[in-house]
């Protein structure tokens, strides 16, 4: 099971998000969950017992490794930009080449998980959203066009 546990950290660790039994199953090839859960919670308390800055953590049936509550606000400031969702990643790349659309237009082109797509560009600062009658225009920020646009 140690080499599994590796592979399991080493999974969360570079994730930066939460990832489920199903994915950690296909990952390490462990078909059952009870044994997976039970390397998962290997791991915990590993890293409580040695008082680790770092844990694991589960939510929703999601696995996560993040900071521990008592050390976040020591070193946040080091912390990098979120990265974004491949879902809102391709919703980013559709409003970039219609900037200004409305976001019911959007919704009707690629779908209601717009609706959480903008949400998150909004939050990440890649888009604003103006009130604009019963809907919202998107635009791209200063932010976006830092990052995306090679000049």
């Amino acid at each position: 099971m140690k080499e599994e546990k590796k592979l399991i950290e080493a999974a969360l660790f570079i994730s930066g998000r939460g990832m489920s039994l199903e994915e950690l199953r296909t990952l390490t090839g462990i078909g059952a969950l009870g044994y997976l859960q039970n390397a998962l919670s290997e791991i915990q308390s590993e890293y409580h017992d040695r008082g680790s800055a770092i844990e694991i953590t589960e939510a929703g049936g999601k696995y996560a490794m993040r900071v521990n509550n008592d050390y976040i606000g020591k070193v946040k400031e080091f912390a990098q930009d979120t990265e974004i969702s491949k879902s809102a990643l391709r919703t980013l790349a559709f409003i970039s080449k219609h900037d200004g659309m409305l976001k019911s237009i959007l919704v009707k082109k690629i779908g209601t998980q717009a609706y959480m797509d903008v949400k998150e560009l909004v939050q990440a600062e890649y888009i604003k959203s103006k009130k604009a009658g019963r809907s919202s225009k998107l635009f791209l920020t200063e932010k976006f066009k830092k990052y995306f646009v090679q000049e």
